[in-house]
């Protein structure tokens, strides 16, 4: 015969006393008087309905030859263990982990998510429906990211946890979007002719439009908190998708953020890889994905002759020798200048920075996802 799991009982200070009582044969009248406290009172900590004060405390230890540590210890732990079953405990578990995992009401201000914030149950709600799931878990967040990732390694598990957050909704926006079948070749052409688009504000919607036609998804999602992403590039049925999350809103930014996800999409997804960047222009990434995206994006970019031309200079960079480099080599002053500030070969605190329009300003409406 198989013993069965007694059930767990929850033991206060007024069982130790009743016991103690018992062993002396003493009466509720007796404890009563012996602390100087009523008989109701001595009924109420019997019956662990009255909390064991410091004096209680104290008078416990004195009849009973214990010390005052050991009662109130006793007490907090059952008054403890009482309250975290509770249903408001409960509650109180659920909402602090699904903060702990994602930004809900950053989320809800996105209108990524509709709940009501007085609600438990509006929030598990949310959170169940965002993920797809019947009911509450947190087995979709891993310490092996579903992609590779630059980051800022500062809160790294709230940084790991809002990213695949971002990285769902980032999945559930491109699996919405219809583009033709993705044409690798035809992609590979319209890189080669990507500084062209650079050098008028009309090219931003010209070289998205021409992206579509090439079978790629484009779409702009802003970063959520402590995710620092600039962008990402990942497989989409069988599409390949690229986000712009607008974090570093201006021209040249916009550029080196798209030609690294690209250079992803035509390096690195068919291995079936996702990538989420931070931007960088340094090329010192421990991945070796990674370095190939950033070398990829220079050469495009033309990063090299830039600063090639740039040392040629005898004076610091001004509007015409600005112009001058982006003329030659066939590409925008903002790229030019980007590429500069980054490389720290110019600061950023210049009157140039009027080249550097909103790339956000240029996107259609239509391409914005919250």
């Amino acid at each position: 015969m198989t013993n069965k799991p007694k059930p767990f009982i929850n033991i206060g200070p007024g069982q130790i006393i009743s016991r103690e009582m018992q062993a002396l044969n003493w009466k509720q009248e007796d404890l009563a008087q012996i602390l100087g406290l009523t008989p109701k009172t001595i009924n109420l900590i019997l019956n662990n309905k009255q909390g064991i004060t410091i004096d209680t405390a104290i008078l416990l230890a004195k009849a009973f030859k214990t010390s005052p540590e050991f009662w109130l210890k006793l007490d907090q732990n059952y008054r403890l263990r009482l309250n975290s079953e509770t249903k408001e405990m409960k509650e109180t578990e659920f909402k602090a982990e699904i903060r702990k995992h994602m930004p809900i009401l950053e989320m809800k201000k996105k209108r990524w998510l509709d709940f009501d914030t007085k609600s438990t149950k509006s929030q598990i709600k949310a959170f169940c429906d965002f993920w797809g799931i019947k009911s509450i878990h947190f087995n979709m967040y891993s310490e092996e990211l579903p992609f590779y990732t630059r980051r800022n390694d500062d809160d790294e598990i709230f940084t790991a946890y809002y990213s695949q957050t971002w990285f769902r909704k980032a999945k559930i926006e491109a699996s919405k979007i219809n583009v033709p079948d993705y044409n690798k070749a035809k992609l590979q052409k319209l890189i080669n002719k990507l500084e062209d688009f650079t050098l008028t504000k009309e090219g931003v919607k010209a070289f998205i439009q021409k992206l579509e036609e090439c079978g790629v998804k484009f779409f702009v999602l802003s970063h959520i908190e402590k995710t620092y992403l600039d962008g990402a590039s990942f497989m989409s049925q069988d599409n390949p998708a690229i986000v712009y999350t607008g974090r570093h809103k201006t021209i040249d930014s916009f550029w080196w953020t798209i030609t690294h996800e690209l250079a992803h999409v035509l390096l690195h997804l068919e291995s079936k890889k996702n990538f989420l960047d931070v931007l960088d222009f340094s090329e010192q990434d421990n991945s070796t994905e990674e370095n190939e995206a950033d070398q990829f994006t220079a050469q495009v970019l033309k990063k090299n002759e830039i600063v090639n031309e740039h040392r040629k200079l005898r004076s610091r960079l001004s509007e015409s020798s600005l112009k001058a480099i982006a003329e030659k080599l066939n590409i925008s002053e903002a790229v030019v200048l980007g590429i500069l500030q980054f490389s720290k070969r110019q600061t950023y605190r210049t009157k140039l920075n009027t080249y550097k329009y909103s790339a956000l300003e240029n996107i259609p409406e239509c391409y914005f996802k919250g």
